[in-house]
């Protein structure tokens, strides 16, 4: 029993690890980061670095049950190198959820002086 289970978790292993690089290879980078839901669009942030998030699925409610402060997992092609940069997302997850005070408050007061926040 105990080495069909060690054999199962194996291959799921493998197919994870092998999933991981051909996204890698396709333009794809997985991100972990906190949701930000903003009056211009929805952000992640990353490293206190806010990215805009645009679904590259055609579902554009993918982010409608994320609050902001909730930390998430996406599937995203290239950052733009903007401020606030920009991604497309294929995939996403929420980790945990979070309260909007988990967000920076520099980026907070960033994005305000910008026009992204009220």
């Amino acid at each position: 029993m105990k080495k069909k289970i060690l054999i199962a978790l194996s291959i799921i292993l493998c197919v994870i690890v092998i999933g991981v690089f051909v996204l890698a290879g396709r333009g794809y980078s997985p991100s972990v980061g906190l949701f930000l839901r903003t009056d211009n669009g929805d952000m992640i942030i990353l490293d206190n670095s806010p990215i805009v998030m645009s679904a590259r699925t055609g579902n554009d409610d993918m982010f409608a049950e994320y609050k902001s402060g909730d930390k998430i997992f996406v599937i995203h092609d290239g950052i733009q190198e903007s401020y606030p940069g920009g991604t497309g997302v294929y995939f996403s997850i929420k980790l945990a959820d979070g309260l909007e005070s988990d967000i920076p408050e520099d980026v907070i007061t960033q994005l305000i002086g910008l026009g992204w926040l009220d």
